[in-house]
């Protein structure tokens, strides 16, 4: 089987170099000009097919007026150019091998409406103003199931596998669907459910901004894309149903369905299955949660270190665990019933239920640390999530409106762990725990212009949060600390915040390319944990016994100047904090470095826009993080049956200097996009652990370090169109440096990670797209005189085909080769999915086949600066699937 799958992906090779660039092409250079020979960017371009209709080439001119069009030889063409405003261009081609270089297509303006109403129905793409309008049918073949198909077909657009969308090279921040809100913006949530025959245009819109009259003033360039439906899809239900079962008792049903009218939209998903296919996972949960969290005071300079809730939805995906069942409801409402006042919520609810089995093997680094470790773990979880949101927009007179959000936000996590370690002839544990947590945001903005050159914004928002958990353990041995080594049986915890906070903003609008930005804020966070551990009489164990209150607040003002030259944006601004930390404790620990500090922090940001395809942002920021209360109280803390740690109630906020830079570059003419984001921290004051192993556990201490941490991390991404060959390169990496303590011997740590892939993609002929992406993870890390490394190599295949606009057939293959510390291995993953379209009908039959060869674990290295893991994941098996698909 080996040997047939490594020629299938040298035959694959093959076809993606040779046969994607074996035939004969007829291709066509030039410009678009105008009637005095002057460039004319964003024009349409195009081959149309004089027998069949269909547009053979397509391209949009670049800022140079300039495009390229190719077309496969031997078909008789027209070539057609038009842009807003100017006489189409149409002119009768016929094909042949010779390549056609600097064409002028001569375009003449248009006075007449008529004319120009037209001409925008039939362009594929339009620029009006900082709007770009796709026509999708000009680039679709109808076969396309949802918006993310659609997307993933238009020129500049591109959408990953977690479903952000990105234009040109930027992010889309947020999707609108006929202007409005599709659950709070969430691109993910539209592109995988809004069905693809709905869709009209794309229309992409730069410089985005919630609030209009914040629009000039506002730093954060934002982009927004806007789906627009077709007429007949307008005020009526439409959406789809699946129903499908299979082997191993697997099931799905899933189930769309929209109504969109001028003043009320409703949005409905349905999600069920045990295939490990998660309608929202954690990217999306924490996507959508960020909205929930308190905005930064003065653009993020001031945070506090939180937890994470990490209890609402599974981590791991159906290639990590061995087990996942999902359920998922989501409904999402918009109504306008008058120009004034509009309504929007959503509402979201999730289950999951998730099995997790794995071996480890564990190397620890000191010389003083015990043996090797050897363990086998299984875990089971279920989860469960409710989030939703209500928005209320007034707006009172042309130059001034009201803003009301209320979010609320609830998790529950169930879960039971048993391991078995070979320490000390077989140390059991089982671990039995529940956490909860509940969150309620509310948030009232107010936002005034008092003329074109003085704006006010107005911001204040209450958030309160809750979590509370219990931890039953069943250890065989006890956690010796250094008052007690009794067996622990029960840990309790509760955790309540509430922060309520303000931010007044003041625009001072001097002319079109200058502005002062004036800010004053203030944030009260008042918290409480209380946590308590019980040992096997059920008695309190004082040792891990924490009882906290703390009151955090602030004062800021801050500076910002915002000026254009040219082509430079230039955006120099500081900020002053006045920060009280008072603190109760049962311990009686007081804030030893005072209750409050004052810090004058400093930002700056310089965009240069090279030429029209190019450009580059420059930003620096300082930033200062408070520890969280729970490293503040000087008590033990719990981590698992090997790991505790002590908190220290003179830990100082740490301060990071933060250098980021931003470069792009996409061009329609020669098919090129490109982009490289790299940032540098430099971290005084960092919060580190001084760890030293006591037999079977490491005890460690929460410290400041005294040596700054060194943190670089990039993320690049190359694409190239050669014809019907797409060659992307992408590449990231995290370089981490920093000292902590082990056995009281201080240690410098570095740790390497990386992130390289080529990827070729082709057509092949009308109706088969072969791709081939090779990937390469490497892992470096030293900790003083210990050297460890290993890496990941994989090599993936993926088909795509269509025939007789009824079948397609979905195939991937991948491969992976792992080298780590301790251990070599190998694994293949494959999936396919055949279809069947009833074009004469409303239905579609699907059969997939997940993890075709039935792999039943892959292997993964975890480094630290204690210890090297090798971990041994066992994950879902095979799984095949007959589904129905119903169109209404």
């Amino acid at each position: 089987m080996k040997i047939f799958l490594t020629l299938l992906l040298s035959a694959s090779l093959f076809s993606v170099v040779v046969l994607g660039q074996g035939n004969e092409y007829y291709r066509m250079e030039g410009r678009v000009v105008d009637s005095l020979n002057q460039p004319i960017p964003y024009a349409n371009v195009l081959l149309k097919d004089t027998t069949t209709q269909d547009i053979k080439s397509f391209a949009v001119t670049d800022a140079a007026g300039r495009f390229k069009l190719t077309v496969q030889t031997g078909i008789s063409v027209e070539l057609r150019a038009s842009f807003v405003g100017y006489v189409p261009f149409v002119k009768h081609i016929i094909t042949d091998p010779e390549r056609i270089q600097d064409i002028i297509i001569p375009l003449s303006q248009d006075h007449g409406m008529m004319d120009e109403v037209q001409v925008v129905k039939e362009m594929p793409v339009t620029l009006s103003g900082d709007t770009l309008i796709y026509k999708t049918e000009a680039f679709t073949k109808g076969n396309e199931r949802k918006l993310e198909d659609v997307l993933k077909k238009l020129p500049g657009v591109e959408v990953d596998e977690d479903g952000s969308v990105s234009v040109q090279g930027k992010k889309v921040d947020n999707l609108l669907v006929e202007g409005k809100k599709f659950f709070d913006g969430d691109s993910k949530m539209a592109v995988k459910n809004l069905p693809a025959k709905a869709i009209d245009r794309v229309q992409v819109l730069k410089g985005y901004h919630e609030n209009s009259a914040l629009k000039n003033v506002s730093t954060n360039e934002q982009i927004a894309m806007n789906i627009t439906l077709k007429e007949d899809q307008k005020a009526m239900v439409f959406g789809d149903v699946t129903l499908g079962a299979g082997l191993r008792e697997s099931y799905t049903a899933h189930a769309n369905a929209f109504y969109y009218s001028e003043d009320l939209s409703i949005n409905a998903i349905l999600d069920a299955n045990n295939v490990g296919e998660q309608a929202f996972n954690f990217n999306d949960y924490q996507r959508m949660k960020q909205a929930q969290n308190p905005w930064g005071i003065q653009a993020g300079a001031l945070k506090i270190e939180e937890r994470e809730d990490r209890s609402a939805i599974p981590q791991k995906d159906k290639t990590q665990v061995q087990e996942l069942a999902s359920n998922f409801g989501g409904l999402n409402i918009n109504y306008q019933p008058s120009s004034k006042w509009q309504h929007q919520a959503y509402l979201i609810g999730s289950t999951a239920n998730v099995l997790e089995q794995q071996s480890q093997q564990r190397r620890f680094l000191s010389e003083d640390a015990p043996e090797e470790e050897n363990s086998t773990s299984q875990q089971n979880q279920d989860y469960g999530s409710v989030m939703g949101q209500y928005q209320l927009d007034f707006l009172a007179s042309p130059f001034s409106n009201w803003q009301y959000k209320s979010q609320w936000l609830g998790s529950q996590n169930s879960a039971n762990r048993f391991s078995l370690s070979n320490w000390a002839g077989g140390q059991e544990s089982t671990i039995n725990s529940e956490n909860e947590e509940w969150s309620w945001n509310q948030q009232l903005n107010y936002y005034t212009q008092i003329n074109p050159n003085h704006l006010i914004s107005i911001e204040n928002q209450f958030l309160w949060r809750n979590s509370q958990g219990v931890n039953a353990w069943d250890l065989q041995y006890g956690l010796e600390t250094e008052a007690d080594s009794s067996i622990i049986r029960l840990e309790d915890s509760q955790q309540d915040i509430k922060t309520l906070q303000s931010e007044l903003h003041y625009y001072w609008v001097w002319n079109r390319k200058n502005h002062l930005d004036v800010s004053l804020s203030y944030q009260n966070r008042i918290s409480s944990l209380n946590r308590n551990l019980e040992n096997e009489e059920g008695e309190s164990l004082e040792d891990f016994r924490i009882g906290m209150e703390r009151s955090f607040s602030n004062f800021a003002a801050g500076l910002q100047w915002k000026s254009r030259v040219e082509s430079f944006l230039f955006l120099p601004g500081v900020s002053y904090f006045y920060l009280n930390d008072q603190r109760n404790s049962i311990r009686g620990e007081e804030n030893l470095e005072g209750n409050a500090q004052q810090f004058v922090l400093p930002n700056f940001r310089i965009k240069y826009d090279i030429n029209s395809v190019q450009g580059l942002n420059f930003v620096f920021q300082q930033q200062v993080r408070s520890p969280q209360s729970e490293w503040l109280t000087e008590a033990f803390q719990l981590r698992n049956y090997q790991n505790i740690v002590m908190g220290n109630a003179a830990l100082r906020p740490a301060f990071y200097n933060s250098l980021q830079l931003n470069y792009h570059f996409f061009n329609l003419f020669n098919g090129m996009n490109a982009f490289l984001f790299a940032s540098f921290n430099k971290v005084q004051h960092s919060f580190q652990e001084a760890t030293n192993f006591n037999g079977l556990v490491n005890n460690s201490n929460l410290i400041n370090s005294e040596d700054p941490q060194y943190d670089f991390n990039y993320n690049g991404k190359i694409d190239k169109r050669f014809k019907t060959l797409r060659l992307t390169f992408e590449s990231n990496g995290l370089y981490q440096s920093y000292v902590n303590q082990l056995n009281e011997v201080a240690l410098k740590n570095e740790q390497w990670n990386q992130n390289h892939s080529l990827a070729f993609q082709t057509n092949i002929g009308k109706h088969i797209t072969s791709s081939l992406k090779y990937g390469l993870q490497l892992t470096e890390y030293e900790n003083g005189a210990n050297s460890n490394q290993f890496n990941l190599q994989s090599i993936k295949n993926r088909w795509e085909a269509d025939w007789k606009d009824n079948f397609e057939m979905n195939f991937d293959v991948e491969y992976q080769l792992y080298d780590g510390t301790n251990t070599k291995s190998d694994w293949w993953l494959a999936n396919v999915e055949l279809s069947y379209d009833w074009k004469e009908k409303p239905w579609r039959f699907d059969l997939q086949v997940f993890n075709i060869f039935d792999t039943k674990s892959i292997s993964r290295d975890y480094l630290s600066e204690y210890f090297v893991s090798t971990y041994q994941n066992f994950i879902q098996g095979r799984r095949a699937l007959f589904s129905v698909n119903y169109n209404f």
